[in-house]
């Protein structure tokens, strides 16, 4: 991590115009505090010949007082003023460590937090976003493509042998397996009206029914025994059809072509997926509105768990950076703003001094 920082500190392009744009603003700044002093000298010089230079001597001297004040604050930042061993100066060289912790812990308290990211991903429409991005048929295409390459790659690297195989159907049947069960009213219904709809008008209702159930038990008595029974033929013919299609996308993979015609045509198929579900999302606002919730809920839940992570990683890289380098970097960041408070700092105390001294005169 230290041997990493000064590399991400190093020169950027726009140092030159930026190091050129401070000096200037900081020549102004100190011409306009020798200019005070000039002033101030000459007035306090010839205020007992005309009085009314008092005037002119009290805001020359405001001045001077408030643009070496200001310009005191402002070096003692980065460097020591006039190279003297000042205490409480070259403030970002020697609390570097201490500013790492406290950036740290700001990030992490008023920007890694659960409600300013759940707010800021509600107006970003991400959802709608998603949905604009893959209906356009170009963008579900190239996804569908970068998916399918990924997958063969990644079959190619599989053992055609090692059984394996038999251990992804095991868990696809156990998935299906508890899909048909937590489905089971959806199912029944489902295959009542299919047996009512293919069956005769004049059949009587009993009959439906008991062909109804005759079914329904079949396909519970054909899930378990899948389940239950690592010898099913169908499990068989499953690992089957699995190790033919494998082997399809690895012959696909190795033949180094992406537009084999198994990869066109899983590449198609899923583009017409994601295209659909686009499009999906772009003209239904319910489904636009779940998908921001699922993200943002995710995205909180994630910010909420690894958010002092984030902060330390902030502070472990700030404490490595050099100390010199870093006070370059931030005084080239915000070094022009600071020469302007210069400038004010000049201007402000001149009237001020004014001011006072006009209303010293009543009194």
């Amino acid at each position: 991590m230290t041997a990493a920082a000064p590399s991400s500190l190093g020169p950027k392009p726009t140092d030159d115009a930026r190091r050129a744009d401070i000096a200037r603003v900081r020549r102004k700044a100190t011409g306009l505090l020798l200019f005070a002093a000039v002033v101030f000298v000459v007035a306090r010089w010839f205020e007992h010949r005309w009085p009314w230079l008092g005037y002119v001597r009290a805001t020359a001297e405001a001045s001077l007082v408030g643009g070496l004040a200001d310009w005191f604050a402002v070096t003692a930042l980065f460097r020591q003023p006039l190279g003297l061993p000042i205490p409480h100066t070259a403030i970002v060289k020697r609390q570097k460590d201490r500013i790492a912790r406290v950036l740290g812990t700001f990030v992490q308290n008023h920007f890694l937090t659960r409600d300013v990211i759940s707010e800021r991903l509600r107006t970003l429409g991400i959802a709608e976003r998603i949905g604009r991005w893959l209906s356009d048929p170009a963008n579900s295409r190239r996804v569908a493509g970068q998916l399918t390459e990924g997958v063969a790659a990644t079959v190619d690297t599989l053992p055609a042998q090692g059984g394996w195989q038999s251990g992804l159907v095991d868990q696809g049947v156990k998935l299906v397996a508890r899909a048909v069960t937590s489905s089971d009213e959806a199912i029944a219904s489902t295959l009542r009206e299919q047996i009512k709809a293919g069956m005769p008008r004049w059949m009587p209702g009993m009959v439906h029914e008991a062909v109804h159930k005759r079914v329904m038990a079949g396909l519970d008595r054909f899930v378990h025994e899948l389940v239950d029974n690592p010898e099913h033929p169908a499990r068989a013919r499953l690992e089957a059809s699995l190790r033919d299609a494998l082997q399809r996308f690895r012959e696909s993979a190795g033949a180094g072509v992406p537009g084999a015609e198994t990869m066109d045509e899983t590449s198609s198929a899923i583009a017409r997926v994601l295209e659909s579900v686009g499009t999906h999302l772009v003209n239904d606002a319910a489904a636009r509105h779940d998908l921001e919730q699922r993200i943002t809920e995710t995205a909180a839940d994630l910010v909420e768990e690894h958010g002092a992570e984030v902060a330390a990683l902030i502070e472990h890289t700030v404490a490595g950076w050099d100390p010199d380098l870093a006070a370059d970097r931030i005084e080239l960041a915000v070094g022009r703003d600071l020469q302007y408070i210069r400038l004010n700092g000049t201007l402000v105390g001149g009237l001020a001094g004014l001011a006072i001294y006009w209303v010293s005169r009543f009194f």
